[in-house]
């Protein structure tokens, strides 16, 4: 690879906004739920998109800053 005639390449603008990866602290028993099944990162992931998307939907228009 060449640096100085190669352009750096960086990521392009997607459709989704990127991922952050954060840490978190979960009791054992939830952990061996989505363990059980498939793809459990992926499976937490729809859960808790759900229950924000949820939550939202239940507040008042005006309030709603996930939208």
């Amino acid at each position: 690879m060449n640096l100085i005639t190669e352009p750096k390449r960086t990521r392009g603008k997607g459709v989704k906004p990127a991922m952050l990866h954060v840490n978190v602290r979960l009791p054992q028993y939830v952990v061996d739920h989505f363990k059980a099944g498939p793809k459990y990162t992926q499976e937490m992931r729809r859960v808790l998109t759900e229950h924000v998307d949820n939550e939202a939907a239940m507040r008042p228009l005006e309030e709603n800053e996930h939208e």
